[in-house]
């Protein structure tokens, strides 16, 4: 976007404006690193102390705050700060240029809407289907039988397989995979025999899915990802699992085959998830936790394995507490004479 004026950014957004000046705002930027030109805000009192030395233009604070700059007034900053943040974005056309590149590839029997973009050296294969507005970047392959929903943005590198499903305005991330075989095999008499994977992929309306995140294909039937969702970069979804609706999933969480998460579960980073596990609308795990049994709607959970997250930060206390304890433990045993047939003779304690 070009530059505009504070004023005309209130109109657009219906807020109220305060202060003398009416700066041209050129950007944005986070309280500490937000410079002459640009807009910023302020949504959490600690962030408050910031202000007074602040260079920014302008600042988007709640009603009531005290502030020495030019600023917008809203109840929720930060989504204020969202669009605004989403009109100084590169216009889409910009990274996607409209038609159909040169060097791409697509198969006759393939079906374009009406706007879609294909970027340099994109393949789409026999009897793919993309929706109004789709946007492909550059060396993206859409394999054969793939339905993409209108406004679906992939950008570079983006693998979809055959059969595929995807909803409207799905955005992959660069080097996404979805639809690679499942993890499935037996064990023959040579050794592992690999288990055909002949289901597919369904991405509902609105998801999105970070950069190199893989999302396998099912054994037979689909694996689903509800409207919504968001899955974070390097996230991996195994075969038959179905996501809810509006869930978040965090960089290098692991979920395994057959498993059912409901609508609005979080994942913090780097948790896992045993196979046929199912898990609650509303549920909640921190980061490198591991699932290994069902948890129920709204549990909070925290470890590996994951238990209520006041009991395992307890556990936590109580285990880095163990040196201690055991140190007391073996002046017990010595003061009446027992001897601790456990001890490591080569320990000096």
């Amino acid at each position: 976007m070009t530059a505009v004026r504070l004023s005309e950014l209130a109109a657009a957004l219906n807020l109220e404006r305060e202060g003398a000046i009416d700066p041209v705002i050129t950007g944005a930027a986070g309280i500490e690193a937000a410079g002459p030109g640009q807009i910023t805000f302020v949504d959490s009192p600690r962030f408050l102390r910031h202000l007074g030395a602040s260079r920014a233009a302008a600042v988007i604070v709640r009603p009531g705050v005290e502030c020495p700059l030019p600023c917008l007034r809203a109840a929720d900053p930060h989504s204020v700060f969202a669009a605004v943040l989403a009109r100084f974005a590169m216009p889409r056309e910009r990274v996607f240029p409209p038609g159909v590149h040169a060097t791409a590839l697509v198969d006759p029997t393939a079906v374009l809407g009406v706007g879609v973009a294909v970027g340099p050296y994109s393949v789409i294969g026999g009897s793919a289907r993309l929706g109004d507005g789709c946007a492909l970047g550059s060396h993206v392959v859409i394999g054969p039988d793939v339905v993409i929903g209108p406004r679906a943005t992939l950008y570079a590198h983006v693998t979809v397989r055959e059969g595929v499903e995807i909803g409207a305005e799905v955005i992959l991330h660069a080097g996404a995979v979805v639809g690679s075989d499942g993890f499935g095999y037996r064990q023959g008499a040579a050794g592992l025999v690999k288990i055909p994977q002949i289901g597919r992929v369904v991405l509902e309306d609105g998801v999105e899915v970070g950069a190199n995140a893989c999302i396998d294909r099912a054994q037979t039937d689909v694996t689903r990802v509800g409207a919504g969702t968001k899955l974070d970069n390097l996230v991996q979804i195994g075969h038959n699992v179905t996501v809810g609706r509006h869930c978040a999933v965090s960089a290098q969480c692991g979920i395994s085959g057959s498993s059912q998460l409901g609508d609005g579960v979080v994942l913090g980073g780097q948790v896992g998830v045993a196979d046929h596990i199912t898990v609650g609308d509303g549920a909640k795990v921190a980061a490198q936790s591991g699932l290994d049994r069902d948890l129920p709607a709204g549990a909070v959970v925290f470890g590996s394995p994951a238990v209520e997250r006041r009991r395992a930060y307890r556990l936590v206390a109580l285990t880095h507490r163990l040196p201690e304890l055991f140190a007391r433990l073996r002046r017990l045993e010595a003061a009446i004479g027992v001897e601790d047939a456990s001890r490591d003779p080569e320990d000096p304690e």
